[in-house]
């Protein structure tokens, strides 16, 4: 699954994954607020680079997600497919809350990406970012476009991570942010909340 020869090379925190445009459309307006997957992603895993797949094709968002909830574990606050995954009526198995998103200031096309050596071909399930990418595409150098309240997210991974694979919280956001801000801020029962930057 990974691209890269070497383990060293890829950040194990960090995936591609590809997504249809209209969900990525979804999430990205806040109204689908977890991606389903039939899979249980790797426990290092935090942070999902989504390739939107044809017509666009190019990485455009990335987003924070939580652990892989099941069914019922999913609050229903609205998020569009979240009832119906508690309600066992998805093929999706395992459901990731999205924490925060940031737009790319500079899309990656599939072009760029394969040229650079970052994928081979559109993810055909995921696969693991690499190092050389994170340090080119700075998560402070991004557009945060939103940000949800995490003060009931059960995130077990900051301990479980091998501190060697796994960058930890606060390195990939920096107090100090030279990137633009639009940002849209909901809590836990889908309320928008306002912030002044």
């Amino acid at each position: 699954m990974r691209e890269g020869d070497d383990n060293a090379l890829v950040s194990y925190a960090d995936i591609f994954m590809s997504i249809k445009p209209e969900d990525m459309a979804n999430i990205a307006r806040g109204v689908k607020n977890h991606e389903f997957r039939k899979y249980l992603l790797p426990p290092s895993v935090r942070y999902i680079w989504f390739y939107t797949t044809a017509p666009v094709s190019a990485i455009q968002y990335v987003a924070r997600v939580s652990r892989g909830k099941v069914p019922g574990e999913v609050p229903e606050d609205g998020g569009l497919g979240n009832a119906e995954f508690n309600a066992g009526e998805k093929e999706s198995k395992f459901g990731y809350r999205i924490l925060t998103l940031w737009e790319l200031g500079q899309p990656i096309t599939l072009h760029q990406a394969v040229s650079k050596r970052f994928l081979k071909g559109p993810p055909q399930k995921y696969t693991f970012v690499s190092k050389q990418l994170l340090r080119d595409y700075e998560m402070g150098k991004q557009i945060k476009v939103i940000a949800r309240d995490e003060a009931v997210e059960d995130d077990s991974r900051e301990e479980d991570a091998d501190d060697e694979n796994v960058k930890m919280k606060g390195e990939r956001e920096p107090q100090e942010s030279n990137g633009k801000k639009k940002i849209t801020t909901l809590s836990e029962n889908g309320q928008n909340k306002s912030i002044s930057n």
